[in-house]
This record gives C-alpha cells, structure tokens and sequence, in this order.
C-alpha cells in the first residue's frame, strides 16, 4: 500500500455519490498500484500509467475489438520500499520527433531519488534499451517523502520535480528552509542545455547566480507528491502532504518559501517572507492530501478553471477556485469512491482519478465535466484569447497565424500539448479530431490564438 503515514479507506468501486459519478475509465483492466496517468503525446486515445512498485509506465488503448491492451513504453528496476518505486514520467515537449522522455524513479541500491532522460525507439511506443542519462541523483536517509511528479512548464518548457523533505518526521535534518540542500524543493532545470553538467539552469532561478542551488525554483515544502501546472495560465498547483495537523494546497511561484518546517499549513510563525497556503484542511477531516488537475474541458463548464484535489485517507473530495483575496472558494463534494494516488487528464480535458488500492482508473463523470462540441465556438471563450482561426485535418493552417512564430504549438483545452505546427510545413495531421485548440508560439508570452478543426 502506499505509505503517507496515512490510513487508507476503500468504499464500493463504481458507486455514485451525488454531484460527481465515477466511472470505470477501462472496463476489465486493472492495474498494480497506480501512481500516475496521462495522454501519451502523439497517438490518439493512448494514455500513460505508472506502477509504482513494478517499475512499469505502460500505454493503456482501446483494441479494435473490444477491450484495452497494456504495452510497456519501459520497465525499471525500483525499490520497492514505503513510498519507493517509479514515481514520475514527462514527455519532451518534442516528443514526437526527439522521442525523449523523463522518467523520476528510486533505484534499488541504498535511498537515491533519480531524474533520468530515457529515449524511445522509432515507434515511439517503447524505449530504445538505450543507457539512460541520469539528470538528477539525490542520496536520501528514508523511505518515505520523495516527492516524484515531473512536468515541463506549458510556458517556458523547462522540467520541474519537487522532492520531500527527506523523510522520517518532522523534517530532523532541517532540509526545507536550507536552500543549499536538495531536499524540501521545488527544481527546475533545461534539459536541452548541459552548462550546469547534464543540464542548463534557468536564468531566472532565484539562486542561479549565487546564495543556494542553482536548480532551485522554491523552498519549504514537506512532501509534494502530486501537483500539476494550470495549463492556460501557467499556475503550479501543489498539493504538499502534512505531517500531524493540517494538509495544504500551495500555487508555487518562482522562489516562494513556503513554510515547512516552521509552518505546517497557516500553523506557526511566519517571518513575513513566507508564502501561505491557498487552501488548509485539520486532521482528523482528512491525513494525506492528493494534488489534482485544473479543468479546462469546456469554457462553458461550472468548473472550468477550477482544480480538483482529494484525500487519500478519507477520501474526501473538493473543487477549488482561486479568487481576488488569494485564497480559494472551496466546494466539497462528494467522496472519491477510493482512495486516489493521483489525478490525470485526457487531450479533450476530461478528468481522470487513481484509484491506488484497486487499481482502477476512474472517470469523474457528469453533464459539467464533458467536453461539448455545440460550446466550442468563439464566442464562449474567454478575451484573453487571441484570434481564431479555423482548418480541417490534413489542411494548412492560414499564414497569418505564423506571425507570432515561425513554429506554433497546439494545445487542446485540457492544457495537453499535441504537438507542433512550422510555418514551413502548416498542414494539419490529417487525423486530427475535430474541436478547438489553442496555437502557441514557443516560450512567448503572447495571447494564444484559437484553431477551430471542423
């Protein structure tokens, strides 16, 4: 089971419980305990799920004639230890071309928390059995508090992973406010440059020039286990797992301290320069919080914009929106129908939960939670869109639509990046589903634009 130095409860897979049905996503098909899923870039209906202590990320499809395959994209050697195993997998943002991902793991031999750049084969559906090269080694005294998500940043494309504290209780080596230590932090690093040994530092890493490490991107975190960047505005939600009192959820901006182990929650003193969390909940309501997705299936949606996010001890269940005072209107629903490891979503937005103890992954299901083909038009997105554009499958993209970049990024509204259009080559893949994406040109900070594919 997975160890939080929480208790985990299991209610009736399946069940409905009010606002939000859950549904078994792959009918028939479980998994070893699951820690993570997610779209596999570049292959419709294909998604990611990690187990953590088989060491395995396996592509999850629908076969033609009914049922769902599981293929192993790799399997790693782990140890299997408390919270141990295969933690994390990122996709480079090119993907589909340089066939590189990133897998965050503990190797068997002694407490290692790793980062490695593993690279597919050809097909893009399995690794190449080329040697791994290890990014990030960081020696660690326990078994538990390992962190584990990585993501690349939806703006600047650089990979993040945050790391617990190091493990035990109450933080004994100090680790979350010393910003010369590993551990207790958030991390961001370019993997396409090596100024730094197998990697670049971000310029604008709080430390990059002096005073702490230079892969730091934020401090004073206990365990952030899951967590997830809101595509759309580039806010890294953080759900950081709490040690007696209280759970918290923090939005993470560059060199934020946020509290542990001087604060826990809102509980302790602040010195001023630390950064409160934007929703807490008390034990015993709740032991072990599990960091979710922000929704971003239909504009039309009550919950768009807003971030889902549960207790894996209890199973409890709520929706957040951050509003004008900085904290978050918050509204419980009702209980997860297990406990969840993790959350995920699909390249339409819809939203997916781990269900650690049964392995089964669920779909939250409801009339607000599925994309809607008869809203996707112009007029129900938000101003802050650029223009809209509109092409079919296998046609090329209007020119005026290069004028903010020679090569434009696609994003569905789920915040999934889908690959790349070059002004050199603007055909659409002649796949492509129908429904709208935004167009990005990379590490801009312009308005994205809208493409309509009908």
């Amino acid at each position: 089971m997975l160890k939080f130095a929480c208790v985990t409860t299991t209610m009736l897979a399946g069940a409905v419980f009010g606002q939000i049905k859950f549904t078994d996503a792959f009918p028939g098909t479980k998994f070893s305990a699951p820690v993570y899923f997610g779209s596999f870039p570049g292959k419709a209906k294909t998604y990611v799920v990690l187990e953590q202590h088989k060491g395995l990320a396996l592509l999850v499809s629908a076969k033609a004639g009914g049922g769902f395959s599981k293929d192993t994209l790799v399997h790693i050697d782990v140890n299997q230890a408390g919270e141990m195993g295969f933690l994390g997998i990122a996709f480079h943002p090119d993907f589909n071309t340089n066939h590189k991902y990133y897998v965050s793991y503990d190797p068997p031999e002694d407490y290692f928390n790793m980062v490695d750049e593993r690279v597919a084969d050809a097909t893009g559906m399995k690794d190449s059995g080329t040697k791994p090269r290890t990014l990030i080694k960081i020696p660690d005294l326990h078994d538990n508090h390992n962190g584990g998500t990585i993501a690349f940043g939806p703006k600047d494309h650089f990979l993040y992973f945050g790391t617990g504290d190091g493990g035990s209780g109450n933080d004994p080596d100090a680790n979350g406010q010393n910003v010369n230590a590993w551990l207790g932090k958030f991390h961001r690093i370019d993997v396409d440059k090596r100024d730094a040994g197998e990697y670049g530092i971000p310029p604008t890493n709080p430390f990059a020039t002096a005073g702490g490490r230079k892969e730091i991107f934020a401090y004073g975190f206990r365990n952030p286990w899951k967590w997830s960047f809101d595509a759309l505005t580039g806010d890294l939600w953080v759900g950081d797992v709490g040690q007696d009192a209280v759970e918290e959820v923090d939005i993470v901006t560059v060199g934020g301290n946020y509290g542990w182990k001087i604060m826990e929650g809102k509980v302790g003193t602040n010195n001023g320069k630390m950064t409160l969390p934007i929703f807490t909940y008390n034990h015993p309501k709740g032991n072990c919080i599990i960091g979710g997705v922000v929704f971003r299936g239909d504009p039309a949606s009550k919950y768009y914009g807003t971030y889902f996010v549960s207790d894996i001890g209890t199973s409890l269940f709520w929706n957040l929106k951050k509003n004008a005072s900085g904290d978050a209107t918050v509204t419980e629903l009702n209980d997860t129908p297990t406990g969840f490891s993790s959350f995920g979503s699909d390249p339409e937005g819809r939203i997916y939960g781990v269900g650690y103890g049964n392995g089964t992954i669920y779909l939250l299901d409801g009339p607000d939670l599925h994309p809607n083909a008869a809203l996707r038009d112009r007029a129900r997105l938000p101003s802050r869109y650029g223009r809209t554009f509109t092409a079919s499958p296998g046609s090329p993209v209007d020119a005026q639509a290069f004028a903010k970049g020679a090569v434009l990024e696609i994003f569905n509204l789920g915040g999934n990046r889908l690959g790349a259009l070059r002004q050199a080559d603007p055909s659409l893949p002649p796949n492509m589903d129908a429904g709208i994406y935004l167009l990005r040109a990379p590490k801009s900070g312009a308005l994205p634009d809208v493409l309509m594919v009908r």
